[in-house]
């Protein structure tokens, strides 16, 4: 059994490869246009997705969704197909899919970019100027699509299995040594491979059928797969959709056993305006993830805030070609925009993490944040962002202080700011040298004791005791507290390098 994966840029041959392939050995051809039809037919937003990242909408409210969804459907649809026998798959990024699948064949091409042009223009019936502008816009969008979608860089090295030059390299012959290298061991499914590949497809079902059922359309879980063995995991938020999501699984195929487990803990954070490029994201993220937590997110706004809505960005047409970024698919669900304090963005990533507590805005103060956290389970731990931006630095920090003393006993809950994350919570550079400094203090203290045993034990009770037993009281008296302190620097800021909480 084999899988054939066929990437490329735009115009670099692979739908002509891919065929080529498929007349040679007769082996079934799968398009990704053909499973984005049927996406679309399943109730899958792709348009959407794929207009919202290529024209780089400010807001993405469900993209996370929809891009899970739109994985997941691929993910099964591969998997089901690659099942039955052999396999080519040609499309955009089709080598990001199927993940740890063993025996896929991962094929990337590469066409010199003046041969590419020439193709442009020649099949758009355009100049070769307007043609560069359309391939190096198109190249930005795949590239944009890749990093989206599947969270990493495209031109990052070790991605493809064989990379081929099709410059001077004929597509029968290219087809050809696809062929053999495909039949090599290397490539041959192993247990491993077939379970992984069996996992993939079942996650993939659960994921799709939790998302279109309306008892569980509106929650965020992860959902993983391991040997028939469904886990799916929500938050404390969430624990409302617990007793439906069994009953929603019950009977899927390949699946023995359904767990249905919530995060262990859950962590609110509240801020004025989200940034997931922001060093705090970074912290916080890094917690949830050594803790098992789950992140609440929390827009904090002045009582007289409004929220201005934008008026929608006026139509823009698309140019359907056999390359369009988009491959044809217009925007299904266009939605206005509107300035979320980069809560939506947020919240996607933290999906992306699995660890998506939820959102809210809340328009007030301490009160209303009381009154919204009602309901959504004990915080392990609260995080008082960037808040009170209107005021002056001091106020800020008076302000934030009151805040933090007054929740902490409504809440019931630890509170500190993210500027007290990051010295407490999370270790740095800073805190690798404090470590070494303190480390080579310790040690030079435990050699210098271990190799003057004799003296020190006249000084505290031999006859330099007997003369300065003041002074060996005052020493002792100031050192050991000294060494105390220093001992146990070393040990809490060994255990942060180490991530042990």
């Amino acid at each position: 059994m084999a899988i054939v994966m066929i990437s490329g840029n735009a115009q670099s041959g692979k739908e002509v490869l891919a065929r080529s392939l498929a007349e040679k050995t007769g082996w079934p051809l799968v398009s990704r246009d053909d499973l984005v039809e049927q996406a679309r037919e399943r109730g899958i937003k792709t348009g959407r997705l794929e207009v919202s990242v290529m024209k780089r909408r400010s807001t993405r409210d469900r993209m996370a969704r929809e891009k899970n969804l739109y994985l997941a459907f691929f993910t099964a649809a591969l998997c089901e197909r690659a099942a039955q026998g052999d396999l080519i798959y040609w499309g955009r990024s089709g080598h990001l899919l199927l993940p740890g699948v063993s025996h896929r064949l991962r094929v990337g091409l590469n066409l010199p970019r003046e041969i590419r042009l020439q193709r442009a223009a020649r099949g758009l019936q355009i100049s070769l100027s307007k043609a560069d502008d359309y391939l190096r816009q198109l190249d930005e969008d795949l590239e944009r699509w890749a990093r989206f979608v599947h969270r990493v860089d495209s031109n990052q090295p070790g991605q493809f299995d064989l990379m081929l030059n099709l410059e001077n390299l004929g597509l029968s012959n290219a087809a050809g040594i696809l062929c053999e290298t495909a039949q090599l061991a290397d490539f041959r499914p192993t247990p491993a491979s077939r379970k992984r590949m069996s996992d993939l497809r079942l996650a993939a079902e659960a994921r799709l059928g939790l998302a279109f059922d309306p008892k569980t359309s509106d929650a965020d879980l992860q959902v993983q797969a391991d040997g028939g063995v469904l886990t799916v995991t929500y938050t404390p938020a969430q624990k409302v959709f617990a007793e439906a999501i069994p009953e929603v699984l019950t009977g899927l195929e390949g699946c023995h056993e359904i767990h249905c487990t919530m995060a262990e803990t859950s962590i609110l954070w509240i801020q004025e305006k989200f940034d997931p490029t922001a060093e705090s994201f970074q912290q916080i993220g890094g917690l949830a993830q050594r803790l098992g937590a789950a992140i609440e997110l929390m827009r904090l706004l002045p009582p007289e805030s409004e929220v201005v809505q934008e008026s929608p960005a006026p139509a823009q047409s698309v140019v359907q070609t056999d390359e369009s970024p988009t491959g044809g698919v217009e925007d299904d669900d266009p939605a206005p925009t509107r300035d979320d304090g980069g809560l939506s963005e947020t919240q996607e990533e933290l999906v992306n993490l699995g660890r998506s507590g939820g959102q809210s805005t809340v328009h007030g103060g301490n009160d209303e944040i009381v009154m919204r956290s009602e309901g959504n389970g004990k915080f392990s731990l609260v995080v008082i962002g960037d808040i009170f931006l209107q005021k002056d630095p001091s106020a800020q920090k008076r302000m934030k202080r009151e805040m933090a003393l007054d929740l902490r006993d409504r809440l019931k809950a630890p509170i500190i700011t993210t500027e007290e994350l990051g010295s407490d919570f999370t270790a740095s550079t800073r805190h690798a040298v404090k470590f070494l400094g303190h480390a080579a203090l310790v040690l030079t203290a435990i050699v210098l004791v271990l190799s003057h045993q004799s003296v020190i034990l006249d000084f505290l009770g031999g006859e330099i005791h007997a003369r300065l037993s003041w002074l060996a009281a005052i020493t002792v008296v100031v050192l050991v507290p000294v060494f105390a302190f220093l001992y146990g620097s070393v040990t809490q800021l060994a255990l942060r390098l180490l991530r042990i909480e």
